[in-house]
């Protein structure tokens, strides 16, 4: 017979070679222990950092992609990420999952940067899932390209149209063998064509529309949970004492399992990433029996064999249920275990149906939900149906995450171990068996034992020994975070009294294990056989051919008292001489099911969302009159709930022009300067820390009162030598005095800007009152008075000289005529009384014998005053009739000095 192990051996000659000799014995001893069932057991080492990694997002920087069996929440690593024409506003993003066709990608079960998509404070207008698994219409993969403005779906949900644009989109693609590219890539990007196919890989092809309320930050980090690989059944093979369809060598045939010894042999004949060996090299019936023990249903502490009421509700066409039952029977369904529901009436709604995922969902300050998903689809819907549910629990399965930058020979360690499976090479073909309980097949007497050689016996040592042993696994109710079973010796008082008061503590890892129940059992496993390692090795006669590493036999040995002495065959080697050396240890029931404690619900943190912003309370508008800082003013009430940095503030009129916008930190908002007007719209939003912004609180509001009050611009600020504008109607101000500078009468309509309203050392241009058509007779006739306010003393102490400049036109009626005109002023020198002055004339008296004429007059008085004056403007005629029209203009003011 030849060695088991010297064919497995040959998996990892490369590394052998390349192995020094230290490294090979290294090798030689971790090898062995890989086929021997508990014992393979793997020591805990860096399991934390392996499921950090598992669930990372990666860059393809030309590593391999892992494979994935049974149900696994996993990251992904990014293998194509582009935004469309250079504008970053649309991000499309590839995330391959895994190599190989997988069964289900679990769309509601994505998270992005550890926020669930039903997360309503996050994804504010929803987004879209489409599956290559659904042809057409809702739930298919999105075709149209993402590139411009989203549709809103409600927060937290999903749309149902394919062909509309959304805020994300996941398209999932189930890694067939030949499949088509993705369709919304294609429309959306120039560089991803129908060539670009993807086949044999699991993979979600995303797009990300970046607003500008912080939805996301960078590119968002991805995990999901995945129904893995498609794997080959002998038990559904026809041709290989089976009953069914599948073949190996045609994946198309495949269908999903967690079962360990199916991940197992798929690997192995896998040409990609495993062995790929054939159907002639595998003694395919050892891997069916294997396969139906580990699908042994055994009972969990929940429900121990009897089922429990439940209240659910579901909807025909899903495949999962929600429950309004204790959060502890919620908890107590563990993924990977097994589902049998009835309705109210009894009626059995699911059987046996396989738990692939459970969550559960609560909004900060909100209610919980619970979900459980299922392999199966509901195919009514129920609504709060009072019915039963119970759980079992598989012996082994088989939920992980195969690290194709691995060697064969370590994943295939790992995998065995997860089962305690044992690998052997017998009559040219390779076998697998799980240690398990049994009965002796094979006796050993005297007559098989070489009497030269006899027996040795170990009965182990301190070492080896364990009172506390520790499994490390990945919990699946836990999405998958690092979790502990552990178990303790029964001793009193303490569970290390048996051994001297001394722990002696065993740490394993279990990397395919989700199930806090097998976990336990694994280590109650280890614990027993680690107290019980009688060992027995002797030299036996070549009858020992007959045995295989892992057989039960019973041994007979007078010369040690031996008498049917169970014990299962550890190792086999045959020797030059044609003897074989064989190796026992003490057969001890350490396999059969143990109903653990119940797991202990993990209570689910009440911790506000870091998207989750609320938006500002109690808005209000108060007008300049009521303000007490005499500003218009909006004013709100800060969020207490969330944290918020800062509130951004934008105001529109009445027909949506934006006329204010500004970001403030604090609960107020000064509107200075904002116009009279009705109907404005003010929003206010909250912003946190990470810039993420809440939805708006509106609010109509009126601006009544005058946007600048009196005094707003003071007297003497405007010092310009200059002032250019073209609009001055909004201006009401007191601009002191204006020193210098022009103003373009062009563009200033000015309304009661008479010589009374002006102060101060200014010339003024004064209009004049003055009654048409006046006829004048021989002797001076008043036409009109001007009034020049009081001077400013402060520039002249002394008094101002009055002076004056017009135009006066008239019409001669007939005959030839003369016209003089006069101008007196009738004022207050300082110090003195009123008294008329007369003003030379320096006009010259106008002779005309017909039509209009204008006459021009200017000059000044020789008299200062210090008071108010009046101008009189007087005319006659010497000759002919004359009609006084108008005076065209006048200037006229006082000087000072």
């Amino acid at each position: 017979m030849s060695n088991p192990f010297i064919t497995f051996f040959s998996w990892i000659k490369t590394a052998w070679d390349a192995a020094n000799t230290i490294q090979k014995i290294n090798m030689v001893l971790t090898a062995a222990t890989l086929v021997v069932g508990v014992k393979g057991f793997l020591q805990a080492r860096q399991m934390l950092a392996k499921g950090q990694d598992i669930l990372a997002n990666k860059t393809s920087a030309g590593g391999k992609l892992p494979i994935i069996y049974g149900n696994r929440r996993v990251g992904a690593q990014v293998i194509y990420m582009d935004v469309n024409a250079n504008n970053s506003q649309e991000l499309y993003v590839v995330y391959a999952l895994s190599v190989g066709e997988c069964d289900e990608i679990l769309g509601r079960t994505i998270e992005l940067d550890g926020n669930p998509l039903t997360d309503s404070a996050r994804f504010r207008i929803g987004g879209y899932i489409g599956s290559d698994k659904i042809s057409s219409g809702s739930g298919s993969l999105n075709t149209v390209s993402q590139n411009g403005d989203p549709v809103e779906v409600t927060a937290g949900g999903f749309g149902t149209d394919p062909t509309d644009r959304y805020m994300y989109v996941m398209n999932l693609h189930h890694g067939a063998a030949s499949q088509t590219a993705d369709p919304m890539l294609v429309a959306s990007m120039s560089n991803w064509t129908s060539a670009h196919r993807l086949d044999g890989v699991c993979y979600i092809a995303a797009h990300y529309n970046f607003d500008t309320r912080g939805m996301w930050k960078g590119i968002p980090q991805l995990t999901v949970q995945v129904r893995g690989k498609k794997v080959y059944d002998p038990r559904l093979d026809s041709t290989a004492g089976g009953s069914g369809s599948q073949r190996l060598g045609t994946p198309s045939t495949y269908a999903f399992s967690d079962n360990p010894s199916l991940t197992f042999l798929d690997y192995i004949t896998n040409n990609e990433y495993g062995k790929g060996l054939t159907a002639s090299q595998l003694n395919l019936s050892t891997f069916s029996t294997a396969a139906n023990t580990a699908d042994t249903l055994v009972d969990n502490p929940f429900y121990n064999g009897t089922a429990q009421a439940f209240t659910w509700s579901g909807n025909a066409g899903q495949n999962f249920i929600s429950t309004t039952s204790s959060s502890l029977h919620w908890w107590s369904n563990k993924i990977g275990e097994t589902l049998t529901l009835t309705d109210s009436g009894g009626n059995t709604v699911l059987n046996n149906a396989e738990i692939i995922d459970v969550q559960r969902y609560k909004p900060y300050g909100g209610s919980i939900s619970y979900f459980i998903f299922f392999n199966q689809t509901l195919s009514s819907s129920y609504a709060s149906q009072t019915g039963t549910s119970l759980n079992k629990v598989k012996r082994f399965h088989c939920n992980g995450y195969v690290d194709g930058n691995k060697t064969v020979m370590e994943n295939s360690k790992e995998l065995l171990a997860n089962m305690r499976g044992i690998f052997l090479y017998v009559d040219g073909k390779y076998e697998l068996t799980i240690e398990d309980t049994g009965t002796s097949t094979f006796s050993i007497t005297d007559n098989h034992i070489i009497a030269d050689a006899g027996i040795s016996v170990d009965y182990g040592n301190k070492d080896k020994k364990a009172n506390k042993v520790i499994v490390e696994f990945f919990n699946g109710n836990k999405k998958y975070e690092l979790d502990t079973a552990t178990v303790l010796h029964d001793a009193s008082p303490e569970y290390y009294s048996d051994d001297g008061d001394e722990i002696l503590e065993i740490k394993a890892e279990f990397p395919f294990v989700s199930d806090p129940y097998i976990a336990y059992n694994m280590a109650k496993a280890i614990l027993v056989r680690s107290r019980n390692q009688t060992t027995m090795q002797f030299l036996g006669t070549p009858e020992m051919y007959k045995l295989n590493v892992g057989d039960i036999v019973d041994l007979t040995y007078a010369g040690l008292g031996f008498s049917g002495k169970v014990c299962r065959v550890e190792a086999l080697e045959l020797q030059s001489d044609g003897l074989v050396s064989v190796s026992l240890i003490e057969y001890f029931d350490v396999y059969t099911w143990e109903v653990p404690p119940q797991e202990a619900l993990e209570e689910l943190s009440d911790i506000p969302s870091a998207y989750a912003v609320e938006k500002p309370a109690n808005v209000i508008f108060i007008d300049t009159d009521s303000s007490n800082i005499d500003r218009p003013v909006l004013t709100w009430d800060a969020p207490t709930d969330y944290p918020s940095k800062e509130f951004r503030v934008d105001v529109v009129d009445s027909s949506a022009n934006p006329v204010f916008s500004k970001i403030v930190d604090t609960n107020s908002a000064d509107l200075a300067f904002i116009p009279k007007a009705n109907d404005y719209v003010a929003s206010v939003t909250s912003i946190n820390t990470l810039g993420v912004e809440s939805d708006a609180t509106d609010l109509t509001f009126t601006v009544g009162d005058e946007p600048v009050a009196v005094g707003d611009v003071q007297a003497n600020a405007i010092t310009a030598n200059e002032i250019n504008v073209t609009n001055l109607s909004s201006i009401s101000a007191d601009f002191g005095t204006m020193t210098a500078g022009t103003i373009n009468a062009q563009n200033v309509t000015v309304s009661n800007f008479t010589a009374e309203k002006i102060s101060g050392d200014i010339d003024k241009l004064e209009p004049v009152s003055l009654t048409p058509n006046q006829s004048i007779g021989t002797s001076y006739t008043t036409l009109a008075i001007i009034t020049l306010p009081a001077p400013d003393l402060t520039t002249a102490g002394n008094g101002h000289t009055p002076f004056f400049s017009l135009v006066l036109s008239a019409t001669l009626s007939g005959g030839g005529a003369q016209m003089d005109i006069q101008c007196q002023l009738l004022g207050t020198p300082i110090g003195g009384t009123s008294t008329f002055y007369t003003a030379a004339e320096s006009g010259q008296d106008h002779n005309f014998s017909s039509g209009s004429i204008s006459q021009s007059v200017s000059g000044s008085f020789n008299q200062k005053v210090g008071s108010a004056c009046y101008l009189y403007v007087k005319a006659k005629r010497n000759a002919g009739t004359i009609t006084v029209n108008k005076i065209q203009g006048i200037y006229a003011g006082l000087r000072g000095g």
